[in-house]
């Protein structure tokens, strides 16, 4: 029997949680060669492919109109309308067994984020933002950590070999030289949701892919937060460099860590 959606918002959600249903079967199912090596650390499993695939098809099913951009199969279709997907953020944490992944779901319409959903099967929570109507976590409202003070605040930094590992290292050393903590999980997904739910006070990472971060940046806002990111269409074309901050400590972290204005 086919699904009914009121909204995009609900199908986004149902989208997110059957992927995760279906990479969570997967895994349980996997053989030796459920992981494919890409470069160095950075691995593709069955899942990732299988995933995509089936979040491309029920798009097809529900808004064939739409267009569709993704991490393993890149964008299908034209127009202002378009999915931006990530089917599983965290590969070498799925594939490990570990909770730190999550599958993105976000929704453009020109340039701007409409709709944005996060959902992470291994910790069983499933964020959701729609512009203007406010982020949501299991149903309960989320706000970004009102703490104002750097030597009680964390933040989380992403890394990729897309950078020198020089640059990651100074940032690092910025982060205590600023007193404050840092951690990294390896999914930006996940990072960013802890940003919105107030478990971490801000997210960096030199360059991200409009599938990691999306979703994220609705989520992050919608919550009180704040994002510094290139435009939805340039990000969409060519990723973007993102901090994801409460606004009390914006100025601490973009000025002593990251030298910005």
């Amino acid at each position: 029997m086919t699904e009914t959606f009121e909204t995009k918002l609900e199908f986004a959600k149902f989208l997110a949680v059957e992927a995760g249903k279906l990479a969570l079967h997967l895994y349980r199912e996997k053989d030796k060669e459920f992981v494919s090596v890409k470069g160095l650390q950075d691995f593709v499993t069955v899942a990732d492919r299988q995933v995509e695939d089936r979040i491309r098809a029920l798009i097809s099913e529900y808004y064939p109109t739409d267009a569709v951009l993704g991490e393993e199969e890149g964008q299908t279709g034209r127009g202002d309308a378009i999915w931006v997907v990530d089917p599983i953020d965290g590969t070498a944490n799925y594939m490990r067994g570990l909770p730190d992944w999550a599958v993105s779901v976000g929704y453009c319409e020109g340039s701007e984020i409409k709709l944005g959903v996060i959902f992470a099967p291994g910790r069983d929570e499933l964020c959701w933002a729609s512009k203007g109507e406010g982020a949501f976590c299991n149903g309960q409202s989320l706000h970004v950590s009102d703490c104002s003070q750097p030597d009680q605040a964390m933040l989380l930094l992403g890394r990729s070999s897309r950078g020198p590992l020089e640059d990651y290292l100074a940032l690092i050393e910025r982060t205590i030289g600023a007193q404050m903590e840092y951690r990294r999980n390896g999914s930006a997904a996940i990072s960013l949701m802890a940003v919105a739910q107030g478990r971490a006070e801000g997210y960096f990472e030199a360059h991200l892919n409009s599938w990691d971060a999306i979703a994220g940046v609705l989520i992050i806002r919608e919550a009180g937060g704040r994002v510094r990111a290139r435009s939805v269409p340039e990000m969409l074309e060519k990723g973007s460099r993102v901090l994801a901050i409460t606004p009390e400590l914006e100025r601490v972290v973009a000025g002593q860590i990251l030298d910005e204005p």
